[in-house]
């Protein structure tokens, strides 16, 4: 059986993990406001396997410890010195007072850690485009997109953060009774803006000039591409059972086409195996799990 440490890192050590990611295009993530960022190293049987980067927030009471960065050179495979690795950091942030600790995984991964008692709160499912070519996703055509005007872009803002918190929820992404979510509040705000900001895409998908659903994304350019990072995508409640999903990311694909977007990542909640499976069946892959487990 094998045993695990977790270290604090040492400050050269930290560094030079700092310097190779940002050599290699990858930069380590900047801690968000309000969190205490904590950088570890993990020790497998006497051997220095990798570190971690911990940010540990307040959140709705409770203390929450987000696993920003695992970077190991353990095989996704070794399930053992994995199942330690997992028990080590648990162990670490109880002792830290975090009740709540969440991360996200290679989906080779997500099987250990659900042995450990994790929960798949959302998967991230990707896809690379076909530059040039938005003959993908195209079961039909019945649906065309357009930008939402600014009355639909008011009435999205009212209506899409009660959606996220509900679906958040259920998926067990944040606490039933109130995370503050005041980064999301304050990107929910900025879509009301008139014009809203360049990066935000807000569509309207109609069917014969009827409006039949709604999609949010936001667009990052990186490594001088772009891409697209999928919030939300629905279809009014009048308008579903018609298989209308399939042809609105066709639509949505003939899109972004014309916009130059090189990969589309999608974030599905946990519990929506439909959508999970709509994805798939279009060509994408998951790209990761993101997974929450109470320590209380």
């Amino acid at each position: 059986m094998s045993t695990a440490r977790v270290d604090p890192m040492p400050g050269t050590e930290l560094d030079a993990w700092q310097a190779s990611g940002s050599a290699a295009g990858a930069p380590l993530p900047e801690a968000p406001e309000g969190a205490h960022r904590e950088a570890v190293s993990l020790t497998v049987d006497g051997v220095r396997v990798g570190g971690a980067l911990l940010d540990h927030t307040d959140d709705a009471g409770r203390r929450l410890c987000v696993v920003r960065v695992l970077q190991t050179s353990l095989p996704r495979d070794a399930t053992g010195p994995w199942a330690a690795v997992i028990a080590a950091l648990e162990s670490h942030v109880r002792a830290r007072g975090a009740t709540t600790l969440t991360t996200a995984v290679a989906p080779e991964l997500a099987g250990v850690f659900g042995d450990a008692g994790f929960r798949a709160t959302m998967t991230t499912v990707a896809k690379r485009l076909d530059p040039g070519s938005a003959t993908e996703l195209q079961e039909d055509r019945r649906v065309s997109v357009r930008p939402m005007d600014a009355d639909e872009r008011t009435r999205f803002v009212a209506d899409v953060g009660e959606q996220l918190r509900a679906g958040m929820a259920r998926a067990g992404v944040v606490d039933v009774a109130g995370s503050r979510l005041d980064e999301l509040e304050a990107r929910l705000a900025r879509l009301g803006d008139d014009p809203p900001p360049e990066d935000e895409l807000l569509i309207t998908g109609t069917v014969d000039g009827v409006a039949v659903g709604r999609a949010w994304a936001t667009l990052v350019e990186r490594d001088g591409a772009l891409d697209f990072y999928g919030n939300t995508i629905d279809l009014f409640p009048e308008h579903r059972g018609q298989r209308l999903t399939p042809s609105f990311l066709g639509a949505l694909r003939r899109h972004v086409d014309a916009l130059g977007v090189r990969d589309v990542h999608l974030r599905v909640y946990g519990h929506d195996a439909d959508a999970r499976r709509t994805f798939l069946e279009q060509g994408a892959g998951v790209a990761d799990v993101h997974l929450r487990k109470d320590l209380s």
